[in-house]
């Protein structure tokens, strides 16, 4: 008995009457926010779901009115004023706040019954809240606040798993939900969250559109986010299982390529160059980047067979033709060399496909801020004995 009468008298003392008071009396839903902060630790369940409804209340009052004003001057081609930022922050807060209510709703009153009051009446009224996390999300992004976008697109994600929209007929089939999930990836990306983009992207993958991309975002949040060598491995498996899906996705091919790079596994990197370019000789970046194994193994005929095959592909891989004119030049040289320091005729051959290929790098990039090119172009003519046209690009070399 007397432990029952400690425990009620403990009850008794946690109730917050007048702070409840306080925050009913709250004129707009900051003000009741900032009364909630103050006294939510002093109360009992239900006078804290009351405390987070009386704030929804508000916040759905101020979102209400500006969606009505928003809503008059689309219908009636009018232009009154509305605070946009402000009814998206209290949709927010409402949606929040709503949450919180319904927590406590749940949870046993001061004489241990639960007794649900609010759910299906918050669940009905914020459905317009909730989709307006859309358009704030938009807005946010369009404007660079990725924060702020990913807290909308992500609100609107994770308030689809809110229990006081359980029974809400509205909510059963969301056909956003995919695409929203990838944009507060993509949102959480920008943010540098990277916990967070790769959980919507989990979310997103499943999505009919933005599936792929979302995969795409996870990896790259993944490489974000590489500390350990079990990060590593999570790394490569991921990457490993959505190139064997996708063996023609050049952008899972590169990033595997990367990975094998980047730990130093060479003969991986090979093996994986070497199947790319037999299982899809339409690969630009398998080409390109089995020229530049070639090339730096001095191989210069290889090089330039391969490097055409991606020039070939793509005429407008700007890196690839510089390479290409690199080993031309490189090559010739060699040919030289073996030549006892005269030019043959394939030498020249080569050269003047090199300065072929280096004048239209010097016609697409003229001020040579991509692509180096005025050093390349000098030697080639040098090489040629034509004096005056590397002449004329010397001031060129030391920019």
């Amino acid at each position: 008995m007397m432990a029952a009468a400690t425990l009620m008298a403990t009850a008794a003392m946690a109730q917050n009457p007048a702070g409840l008071k306080q925050i009913k009396a709250a004129k707009d839903y900051k003000e009741a926010a900032t009364l909630i902060e103050a006294n939510v630790s002093s109360m009992v369940n239900e006078e804290k779901a009351d405390a987070y409804k009386k704030l929804v209340d508000l916040a759905l009052d101020k979102y209400n009115k500006e969606s009505a004003v928003q809503l008059s001057n689309t219908t009636m081609k009018k232009n009154d004023p509305v605070d946009r930022v402000g009814m998206f922050e209290a949709a927010q807060a409402a949606l929040e706040a709503a949450n919180e209510c319904d927590k406590y709703d749940q949870m046993p009153n001061s004489k241990g019954k639960v007794k649900p009051r609010f759910r299906k009446d918050l669940g009905q009224r914020l459905l317009g809240a909730r989709t307006d996390m859309i358009n704030a999300g938009q807005d946010q992004f369009n404007n660079k606040d990725f924060a702020g976008a990913q807290k909308s697109f992500g609100l609107y994600v994770d308030s689809k798993n809110y229990p006081l929209f359980e029974g809400v007929e509205a909510m059963a089939n969301d056909q956003y939900l995919g695409q929203i999930a990838y944009y507060a990836s993509l949102a959480s990306y920008n943010a540098q969250d990277y916990t967070a983009a790769s959980r919507y992207s989990m979310i997103a993958q499943n999505d009919a559109e933005f599936g792929k991309e979302a995969a795409e975002l996870m990896i790259l949040s993944m490489k974000a986010q590489l500390k350990t060598k079990e990060d590593s491995i999570r790394y490569h498996d991921q990457i490993k299982a959505l190139y064997d899906e996708n063996p023609t996705n050049e952008r899972y091919f590169s990033l595997l390529t990367d990975y094998y790079q980047s730990t130093d596994q060479k003969d991986a990197k090979e093996a994986l160059i070497q199947a790319q370019v037999k299982n899809n000789p339409a690969s630009k970046m398998a080409w390109a980047l089995k020229g530049e194994s070639e090339m730096n193994e001095s191989k210069w005929a290889e090089a330039i067979a391969s490097y055409q095959k991606s020039l070939d592909i793509d005429n407008e891989f700007i890196q690839v033709r510089f390479n290409l004119a690199v080993c031309q030049n490189q090559q010739a040289l060699a040919l030289k060399e073996a030549n006892n320091g005269n030019l043959t005729d394939e030498a020249k051959e080569l050269l003047n496909k090199a300065v072929a290929n280096l004048l239209i790098l010097r016609e697409k990039d003229p001020d040579h801020l991509q692509i180096k090119w005025p050093y390349m172009l000098y030697q080639a003519y040098y090489v040629l004995g034509d004096e005056a046209k590397a002449k004329e690009l010397e001031p060129l070399i030391n920019q």
